[in-house]
């Protein structure tokens, strides 16, 4: 029996999500769309959001787009770094994912992490030039938010990149 197109990408998005990597490739193989579902979820969110490496791996190779978009516009990036999955955001940004994509709320995967607590996601991120000064839609910077959620370790990593930042401008202002 012959699949409807809609079907082989609902079972894309579905093999994506348990990080099944066999059946997205044979999926893939057999003409699967990469369709969304009613939130505007692609097959890569649901790998990063449940930390799938090598299933993201497959779906970068055949092509998706590693700054799809949710209907809250939400990127695969932002999923993995809200749930604290370091070596998905590793490569996706690898892969030329936008480092400060922001969301519907101005909110950057840096800002997900530290709500979450993700220290690690923090000194990745912040390593590969995430805005520390990045505001969010109500005015919150990374730092803000791990203020208010007390998260001391997430402080401590944003409070140094920020310094280091302020640092390196006023040298590069000041006159020779």
């Amino acid at each position: 029996m012959k699949m409807s197109l809609v079907d082989l990408g609902k079972q894309l998005l579905e093999a994506a999500r348990k990080g099944e990597d066999d059946e997205v490739r044979t999926l893939m193989a057999s003409g699967a769309p990469f369709t969304t579902d009613w939130l505007g979820t692609s097959p890569l969110h649901l790998a990063a959001q449940h930390g799938h490496y090598s299933t993201a791996e497959v779906l970068l190779r055949a092509g998706v787009s590693r700054d799809a978009r949710t209907k809250v516009d939400r990127t695969p990036l932002h999923m993995a770094a809200a749930d604290g999955h370091a070596h998905v955001v590793d490569l996706l940004i690898r892969n030329g994912a936008d480092v400060n994509a922001k969301d519907m709320l101005k909110m950057t995967a840096l800002h997900w992490a530290a709500e979450h607590n993700h220290r690690d996601v923090v000194e990745l991120l912040v390593r590969y030039g995430a805005d520390v000064h990045a505001s969010s839609k109500f005015d919150k910077s990374p730092f803000d938010i791990a203020l208010d959620k007390n998260n001391p370790e997430t402080l401590v990593i944003l409070q140094l990149e920020m310094s280091s930042a302020s640092l390196v401008s006023s040298l590069q202002q000041t006159p020779k």
